[in-house]
């Protein structure tokens, strides 16, 4: 089955599905949200290329997400914090003026919160 790029990237009003930024459609990237084989398992989806399964995503988000689920993708997400490092000179600096709000917080994707009309 050929993927419809341009039903992916309208899926989402032309959204990154996961971190809600707008792209151009030269630059989205078609992720499998459930991947057909994982890192650690081949997953039973039935057509992987199903439109409910392709979401619009930017080079940094289908990047970073790989091959993972979507509960390890927002685990991944989620622990960024703890892999800055907050000694540095310049991130103090920047917590100083603000820039930095390193409480932990639940990781909500773009998709979960944005309406879609499609067959999901």
């Amino acid at each position: 089955m050929k993927i419809d790029r341009a039903a992916v990237y309208e899926k989402y009003d032309g959204h990154c599905a996961y971190c809600g930024r707008k792209i151009e459609y030269k630059d989205m990237q078609v992720d499998h949200m459930i991947p057909q084989v994982t890192f650690y398992e081949k997953v039973e989806i039935g057509d992987v290329n199903d439109m409910s399964n392709l979401m619009p995503a930017c080079r940094q988000c289908n990047h970073y997400k790989r091959a993972n689920s979507i509960e390890i993708f927002r685990k991944m997400i989620s622990e960024i914090p703890k892999k800055l490092d907050r000694d540095s000179y310049i991130y103090r600096v920047g917590e100083i003026y603000g820039f930095y709000d390193s409480r932990p917080k639940d990781v909500t994707f773009y998709y979960e919160a944005a309406e879609y009309e499609g067959d999901v």
